[in-house]
C-alpha cells in the first residue's frame, strides 16, 4: 500500500476540479469559499484530503452526541414513517447546537421489516431556529447503512466524487442520550451551505430529481424546486428541449458535470441513480454562469448490492461487474436515459468521459490499496454497534478477496473496465 501516491492521486483530481472545495468560518457563521482547494493532510485511513471545509466537521470520524427527549424519541422512532421533526440538542465538531430539528428519513419500511430501530436521521439545524448552523452547517443526514455488511459501499462513492460538485461524507458514532446508538454515514445535506461551499452562491435555483426524472417525455413534475424562483420549471424545459434537439445543449448544462457523473456512476454500480430503472436520486443546480450542474445524491445501492436485509446472508449481484463502460445503464437503455445517452453519441463528449473512467478507476483501485486502514479505522465503532443489520462474519468477509465480497466486486470490475480500454 502506498498512502503517499493514493493522496497525491486524488489530490491532483481535487485541483483539476472545476468547481472546488472551500473552507467555512467557525461556529455558526456563514460558509466561504476559497480560490484553491483546501489540503490539510491525508483524510481517514490515509485516503483523500482533509479539506477543511466546515471546520473540518467531516474531515476525520465524527462523534455525535444526541440529547432528546425520551417522548420526543419515541415519536421519530415510533412515526417513523411520517417523518416528523422533533427537538434535539445536537453536539458535533467541537459545537453544541440547541433545538436543532430531528426526524426520521429515508425508506423506513425497510428498516421496520427488519425489526430494528436503526433508521436514518435527519439534522436540520435552522428548522426551529432560523439561522442556526452547526460549523456553518444548515444540514446534516445521517444514513444507516442498510443493505451494507462492509459500512463503506457509500462512503467509496462519494470520496470518488470528491472535489467536485457534490455532498461531503464521513463516517459518524453517533450517540444517543448517553448511549451509543451505531455507526453511521454523515453526508452533508444539499441546502444554502453546500451550494455556497460548492458553488461559491446559492442564488440560483436547485431541483430535486423524484422517480422518474429520465427527460424522455418532457414531462417537469417529477422535478421539485428547493431553491430559488423557478417555479414554471422553465430552465428543466429548456434543458428537455436542447437535449431532444442536440441544439444549444452548453447554453442550458454543465456537460462535464454529467460526463463525470456517469463516469462514477457507471464505475460504480449506482443502481438507484439517473443511470438506474427510477432515474431519481439527483439534483440539478443553476449556477452563475446560468448552466444546470449535475450533483449526485443517495448512492448506498452501489457496488452489487443486495437489496435483501438478511442478517446473515449477503448476495452481491455479480453481474454487475461486467456493466459495459461504454453503455452504463442499468435494466434500461440509453435511449431511455437520454441526459447521458445523447452527450456519449458525441465523440468529442465520449472521449473525455472514457478519460474520466479511465481515470476514477485508477482511483478506486488506489483507494482498494487501503482497505485494511479502512477497516481499522472502523472496527471498534462497528463491532460495538448495536443496531447493526448484519453480523460480524459478513462485515470481516467484505474486506477479503472472493466471488460474493466487496473487495472482489471492486477488484473484478476495475479488471473488466481495464480490459474494456484495451
Amino acid at each position: 500500500m502506498n498512502i503517499t501516491l493514493i493522496k497525491r492521486t486524488i489530490a491532483a483530481a481535487l485541483c483539476a476540479a472545476v468547481l472546488l472545495l472551500c473552507a467555512c468560518k467557525s461556529g455558526g457563521g456563514e460558509v466561504t469559499t476559497g480560490a484553491d482547494t483546501q489540503d490539510n493532510g491525508p483524510g481517514i485511513a490515509g485516503i483523500g484530503v482533509k479539506t477543511g471545509a466546515y471546520d473540518g466537521l467531516f474531515d476525520d470520524i465524527l462523534e455525535i452526541e444526541l440529547t432528546v427527549g425520551e417522548a420526543e424519541l419515541s415519536t421519530v422512532i415510533d412515526h417513523a414513517d411520517a417523518g416528523v421533526y422533533v427537538e434535539a440538542d445536537v453536539t458535533a465538531g467541537g459545537q453544541t447546537v440547541a433545538g436543532a430539528g430531528l426526524k426520521a428519513r429515508g425508506n423506513t419500511s425497510y428498516v421496520s421489516d427488519a425489526g430494528n430501530e436503526r433508521y436514518s436521521f435527519k439534522l436540520k439545524f435552522n428548522k426551529f431556529t432560523k439561522g442556526q448552523k452547526l460549523n456553518g452547517l444548515d444540514e446534516l443526514n445521517l444514513n444507516n447503512m442498510s443493505y451494507d455488511p462492509s459500512y463503506v459501499r457509500e462512503y467509496l462513492a462519494y470520496l470518488l466524487f470528491a472535489g467536485k460538485s457534490a455532498p461531503l461524507a464521513t463516517f459518524a458514532r453517533l450517540t444517543v442520550n448517553g448511549q451509543y446508538y451505531g455507526l453511521y454515514l454523515a453526508v452533508e445535506g444539499i441546502d444554502d451551505s453546500f451550494l455556497k461551499r460548492a458553488f461559491g452562491d446559492n442564488d440560483g435555483s436547485l431541483y430535486e430529481a423524484k422517480k422518474g426524472s429520465a427527460f424522455v417525455d418532457g414531462d417537469t413534475s417529477t422535478f421539485s424546486l428547493e431553491n430559488g424562483e423557478d417555479g414554471r420549471m422553465a430552465n428543466i424545459t429548456r434543458l428537455y428541449d436542447a437535449i431532444s434537439t442536440g441544439e444549444g445543449i452548453e447554453d442550458i448544462l454543465d456537460v462535464d458535470s454529467v460526463l463525470r457523473y456517469a463516469a462514477i456512476v457507471g464505475i460504480v454500480c449506482g443502481q438507484e441513480s439517473y443511470l438506474g430503472p427510477k432515474a431519481e436520486n439527483y439534483y440539478l443546480y443553476e449556477t452563475s454562469e446560468g448552466v444546470l450542474s449535475m450533483i449526485p445524491w443517495d448512492l448506498k445501492m452501489t457496488f452489487g448490492t443486495d437489496r435483501t436485509l438478511r442478517k446473515t446472508e449477503y448476495q452481491i449481484e455479480a453481474e454487475q461487474i461486467k456493466t459495459d463502460v461504454n453503455s452504463p445503464f442499468f435494466g434500461v437503455e440509453a435511449a431511455d436515459r437520454p441526459l447521458v445517452g445523447k452527450l456519449l453519441e458525441n465523440a468529442e463528449y465520449k472521449a473525455k468521459y472514457l478519460e474520466y473512467v479511465k481515470q476514477y478507476t485508477s482511483q478506486l483501485k488506489e483507494i482498494l490499496g487501503s482497505f485494511s486502514d479502512l477497516k481499522s479505522a472502523i472496527d471498534s465503532a462497528v463491532s460495538a454497534d448495536p443496531r447493526r443489520f448484519y453480523d460480524e462474519a459478513l462485515y470481516e468477509a467484505e474486506f477479503t478477496d472472493g466471488e460474493n465480497t466487496l473487495y472482489g466486486f471492486i477488484r473484478q470490475r476495475c479488471a473488466f473496465i481495464d480490459s474494456q480500454g484495451e
